[in-house]
């Protein structure tokens, strides 16, 4: 049977740099079609050179991908990272210049929604060019204070698919508010079941597949808060032993001022050596702790982030067990905060402690080491959980204005 669907064309805009996150957002689409599609009778359809040009033929490459897939597309967004692109005959590179189209149907008063994200990550020294990184600057800074824009910042290929997941979903829906008288004219006929040599009278059963079936909202939450406890254990076990390795630090403090005489290294040496066990100690802890952080976390943001693709009015019996994730969510950022706060103290002392012996040096830079990659995880998690924290109170809010 044919079902009757709105079409929204989403542009993807970006160098050659972050073909990674191209995928993601293709991924995160699809999921979206998934869940969106028959219930909310909307679908996306990423529209980017690779798929919808072809060879041809104009002033140059990007003129013949203009005149190809033209403008009629309802959101751009745009990606960047270290490159900033090869330069046009209309613009300092091909994203600019689509960029500039996108943001002129804006002024011209057209609803296109744009959307502009920077990966803020390490960029290899093989691959860094700093002409490219001072027009990725300037353009940011044209986006914030010559086109009013607001864009968003991520660190990982993970960061990116929980951002724009968050972000398309409320897009979208803000979209269908805002355009419903122009719902039919995007309608589209998509035949579900295709044409059959035989008929099937339960072919609506035979099409469904049990893997492809969408989580509910109880389950969702329920593996949302499960990841998070164990989040929550996985941080009290790195402050206890981020505590522990201040204590002992004090300790060896005090053995190095027991030192009477300045001459006495065999003394000394024992003491930077046992600091350095004791950073030895903590850096296989850490190796331990962190990827299992990972891995918990980004079952926590999956759990929500696919949450947020729920269609509004679906939390109606729902509602109390999302305001008690919310409530347990809130006091989750706030002890990643807590934990980051010691464990940046804690590193400036262990980096500003004088070079004694090379053992003592070794394990020094590889505890401040992995005190950055836990610090780099906290910090991208507390960014991600602020976005989880904010789709669920727009999907609060949604359902109780629905109740009234």
């Amino acid at each position: 049977m044919a079902k009757s669907h709105t079409v929204l064309k989403v542009f993807i805009a970006s160098p050659g740099d972050v073909c990674q996150e191209r995928e993601v957002l293709t991924n995160v689409v699809s999921e979206f079609n998934v869940t969106w599609g028959d219930r909310q009778g909307v679908r996306l359809e990423v529209v980017k050179w690779e798929t919808h040009s072809h060879p041809g033929f104009g002033e140059d490459a990007q003129d013949v991908i203009n005149r190809q897939i033209g403008d009629e597309y309802d959101i751009f967004l745009g990606i960047m990272w270290g490159r900033y692109g090869t330069a046009t005959g209309r613009g300092e590179s091909g994203t600019e210049e689509e960029f500039n189209r996108a943001y002129d149907r804006l002024l011209n008063g057209d609803r296109v929604q744009v959307m502009f994200y920077f990966k803020d990550a390490g960029i290899p020294p093989s691959k860094l060019d700093g002409d490219q990184v001072l027009k990725i600057h300037a353009f940011k800074k044209r986006l914030a204070e010559e086109c009013g824009g607001l864009f968003d910042v991520f660190e990982t290929a993970e960061d990116f698919q929980t951002k724009v997941r968050i972000h398309l979903s409320k897009v979208v829906q803000d979209w269908l508010d805002a355009n419903a008288n122009a719902i039919d004219s995007k309608a589209v006929l998509k035949d579900d079941e295709g044409r059959a040599e035989m008929y099937n009278p339960l072919a609506n059963l035979a099409a469904l597949d049990d893997h492809d079936a969408d989580e509910g909202i109880l389950d969702l939450v329920d593996r949302g808060c499960d990841a998070m406890e164990e989040v929550v254990q996985i941080v009290s076990r790195m402050t206890s032993a981020t505590v522990d390795l201040g204590e002992k630090f004090g300790q060896r403090t005090r053995e190095a001022e027991a030192i009477r005489d300045a001459t006495d290294r065999n003394s000394a040496r024992r003491v930077a050596n046992g600091a350095a066990n004791d950073l030895e100690v903590f850096v296989k802890r850490m190796a331990v702790e962190i990827p299992e952080f990972y891995k918990q976390h980004s079952i926590f943001t999956d759990s929500f982030g696919s949450l947020s693709l729920s269609v509004e009015g679906e939390l109606n019996d729902s509602v109390g067990d999302v305001e008690s994730a919310l409530e347990k969510i809130q006091e989750y950022r706030n002890e990643m905060s807590r934990s980051s706060g010691s464990l940046e103290y804690l590193q400036q002392s262990i980096y500003g402690m004088p070079r004694m012996t090379t053992v003592f040096n070794r394990s020094r830079r590889r505890a401040v080491a992995v005190m950055d990659d836990l610090l780099t995880q906290l910090r991208i998690a507390s960014s991600q959980t602020r976005d989880i924290e904010k789709l669920l109170r727009r999907l609060l809010g949604s359902n109780f204005d629905r109740a009234q």
